[in-house]
């Protein structure tokens, strides 16, 4: 499983767009500790780093959708819950059970099908939303 940056997740706002890059960034190296069988010590990395993306993108977003009045806000904002819930979760079983090849490519998979639903499909229709009311504001 690869998911690299591409234009398809372009948004054409800097600061998310910057966030998103990094995200996929720790994905990239995930896949790969788990395609050689080796996640240990990236899935914990990755557990703290998602902590830690969560609550400083998220509020960078909301803080803009909140800004330019987004119609969807609460929708979003729920999604980011849930992500922030998901990430909490695998920190905590971390601590618990330690790191498994299970826990790695479960994790791959989810971090993978969210990235890609969340950024180029919710996002995506945010930021033409937000994007559109900038051009309005002059």
């Amino acid at each position: 499983m690869s998911l690299q940056w591409d234009e398809s997740f372009v948004l054409g706002i800097a600061e998310i767009d910057n966030q998103h890059r990094s995200i996929i960034e720790q994905f990239q190296k995930i896949s790969e500790a788990v395609q050689i069988g080796e996640p240990t010590n990236v899935i914990e990395q990755l557990s703290d780093f998602l902590c830690e993306y969560a609550g400083i993108h998220f509020t960078a977003e909301e803080k803009i959708m909140a800004e330019y009045e987004y119609p969807d806000f609460e929708s979003q904002r729920r999604e980011h819950e849930e992500f922030t819930r998901d990430a909490n979760l695998l920190k905590e079983t971390i601590k618990r059970d330690g790191v498994s090849q299970e826990i790695a490519i479960e994790t791959t998979g989810k971090l993978f099908r969210w990235i890609i639903r969340h950024i180029k499909t919710h996002d995506k229709k945010m930021a033409e939303y937000v994007r559109e009311r900038m051009a309005l504001k002059g």
